[in-house]
């Protein structure tokens, strides 16, 4: 009998659905085979995974919906221009975000070759990333004749979001990661675990790996230093033994603009603070907390009548009004009494502007019937705020 997913599993997958839908898709929007995927795989699954009490699950969104070439939308003009290129040392380049292929183009990250190898297969990280805002690592596989993705997913033609089957060998099924030989992920206090993310890279034997501190999480993590050793212990399935990986990590920007503008909006009996934002070459980072003390906030505000978590998205603008694509984000309200802590990565301003604008918004339905209906975003004027950057 299939396992069926329990309430706050399909919370949390409509969560995913809301952020999916919210961002640019190739091919007429796939959103709904992605989510359809996703509920497969989370019903057919044996294993029990507590989960943190977060509000984003964006970067699971991101890690199916992005890289045209880990997604499988090449052409085969686009696959002959690509025969001469080392993939291997390109992944940032071909696959990544707008952040990522502008750190290969400026040099901000760190080309190495550190690898293990186990049952036969080599795992290497050929590139890393750290910009002070979020780690990324290139993970590269080295087997001969698997035909499995290492992403444990990847998009066909037809916009299928296809998931390799449970237990396929090769693929990504846990990653530990320590710091100067200190656990990151996999704690005991499991509201002080860092959360990794893992997306396609530009082939089946390649991925992206992502993931940020705490230090925005209200529970007085310290951010990472800029410059520290990393220790990556990845698990592929099939594999009994994890593939142990050393990798020197050290901050490749200089002068982040941090701003700590403690702006606060309030409607609706919903208090919003955005405490920090950090933009970088890379990356945006946001950092938000809402109040959901008030016994009077609307319904249509929460998540559903039992909690406090408020079920708010927040698009990023800059002075032109453009909108930056949300790559990620964590968030909890652990020992936060019914304040929430949210911790947002999205792509880097092409530009740094002259002031940027936060917009908060509801998913709503314009259908009654909301199992078959597309929800669109509801933005809240009044909780908007926009931030002066000071060059």
């Amino acid at each position: 009998m299939e396992k069926l997913p329990n309430q706050t599993d399909s919370q949390d997958l409509m969560h995913i659905r809301h952020t999916i839908q919210s961002m640019e898709m190739p091919v007429d929007s796939f959103s709904d085979k992605i989510m359809n995927r996703l509920e497969e795989k989370n019903r057919r699954s044996s294993k029990t995974k507590r989960m943190k009490k977060t509000l984003v699950a964006a970067s699971t969104a991101a890690a199916l919906g992005a890289g045209i070439i880990g997604s499988g939308f090449v052409s085969p003009a686009m696959a002959e221009s690509l025969e001469n290129i080392p993939l291997v040392s390109n992944v940032f380049k071909l696959a990544g975000d707008l952040g990522l292929r502008t750190a290969h183009e400026k040099g901000l990250i760190t080309e190495g070759n550190q690898s293990d190898t186990q049952d036969g297969i080599t795992i290497s990280v050929p590139q890393v990333m750290y910009d002070g805002t979020r780690v990324s690592m290139a993970i590269h596989r080295k087997v001969p004749g698997l035909t499995s993705y290492l992403n444990g997913s990847h998009v066909n033609t037809d916009g299928e979001v296809i998931l390799e089957p449970e237990g396929a060998k090769g693929t990504i099924q846990r990653v530990d990661l320590f710091m100067n030989g200190k656990p990151l992920t996999h704690l005991t206090e499991f509201a002080h675990q860092i959360n990794v993310g893992w997306g396609p890279g530009v082939d089946k034997d390649s991925a992206v790996l992502s993931f940020s501190d705490l230090s925005n999480q209200g529970l007085g993590d310290p951010a990472f230093p800029e410059q520290f050793d990393l220790t990556m212990k990845l698990t592929l399935e099939g594999v009994n033994d994890p593939f142990t990986i050393n990798v020197p990590v050290k901050k490749s920007t200089n002068n982040n603009i941090v701003l700590s503008p403690g702006m606060t909006k309030e409607f609706d009996h919903i208090r919003v603070t955005l405490e920090k934002a950090e933009l970088t070459p890379i990356t945006t980072r946001v950092s938000i907390v809402e109040d959901g003390t008030s016994s009077e906030i609307p319904k249509k505000y929460k998540r559903d009548d039992k909690t406090t978590i408020l079920q708010l998205g927040y698009d990023v603008f800059d002075d032109h009004g453009t909108r930056l694509e949300l790559l990620g984000g964590q968030g909890n309200d652990e020992r936060a009494e019914r304040y929430t802590y949210n911790d947002f990565i999205y792509e880097p301003f092409k530009v740094t502007p002259k002031s940027f604008t936060i917009k908060p918004f509801l998913y709503v339905y314009k259908d009654k019937n909301e199992n078959h209906s597309e929800p669109v975003k509801e933005y809240i004027k009044e909780l908007e705020m926009t931030i002066p950057v000071a060059k």
